[in-house]
């Protein structure tokens, strides 16, 4: 089974107890316009809501392929992403890119997918996932190519 996943809750909390990001950047409260994109809980912020922008880096270990941008999260916990099983909703009519990995890390760059709002964003992660030379993806905004959420099988 296919498994969406938002960023981890114990990694972000270790951040708010920190105070900053894991790049050093103060945790910072901001109250949300509405058109943010929460990867607490892959869902979209409303008008108000206490949040925050922090510099993100989804990767836990040594890479080249590591990349570092912004992402909104909710200021204080939230419940995170319920349904890992299911893609987020919130993100079914998302401009976004499929950044394919192989099993040892390296990107694959022949399985880049970009998709349009009107796609069909389940279909594309299958067909990209059963590719024998990729072993999970990232999806990114296609639009501003911040990190979004991992998908693994």
């Amino acid at each position: 089974m296919i498994q969406y996943i938002a960023i981890d809750p114990d990694r972000l909390q270790a951040m708010r107890d920190s105070g900053a990001d894991e790049s050093g950047n103060p945790w910072t409260l901001r109250p949300a316009d509405g058109d943010e994109p929460l990867r607490c809980c892959l869902t979209w912020a409303t008008p108000g809501e206490d949040i925050a922008l922090i510099s993100y880096n989804p990767w836990t270990q040594r890479s080249p392929w590591a990349e570092t941008g912004p992402v909104y999260v909710h200021f204080d916990r939230c419940a995170g992403y319920s349904t890992p099983g299911e893609y987020p909703p919130a993100f079914l009519d998302y401009a976004s890119m499929l950044n394919p990995f192989q099993p040892d890390g390296e990107r694959a760059y022949g399985h880049i997918t970009f998709l349009r709002p009107e796609d069909d964003h389940e279909a594309a992660v299958r067909l990209v996932l059963a590719q024998p030379d990729v072993s999970y993806l990232h999806v990114r905004s296609a639009n501003a190519g911040c990190f979004t959420f991992e998908v693994r099988p």
